[in-house]
């Protein structure tokens, strides 16, 4: 083989051994997030929780409010009467 080959053989080596690093350091990043503990929420996040379903209880109310609602007539009796 002459040295240009060699060189180019070389190249493609040194970048499979750095795919193979970064999927290694991927499937280690994996691990790690897969093997962390589920955090207790604090009073923070009971909070936000608590507000989020005052805000769809209450939004819930406001569309069945409007939404039941019986719609406007198009004419009134006393246009007719006026007539």
């Amino acid at each position: 083989m002459n040295s240009l080959s060699l060189s180019n053989l070389e190249i493609l080596m040194e970048e499979r051994r750095a795919d193979f690093r970064r999927e290694m350091e991927q499937l280690q990043l994996e691990r790690e997030a897969m093997s962390t503990k589920e955090r207790k929420p604090n009073w923070v996040i009971h909070g936000m929780q608590a507000l989020s379903a005052c805000m769809i209880a209450i939004g819930e109310q406001l569309r069945r409010r409007n939404h039941n609602s019986t719609p406007v007539p198009r004419s009134y009796q006393s246009f007719k009467v006026a007539k």
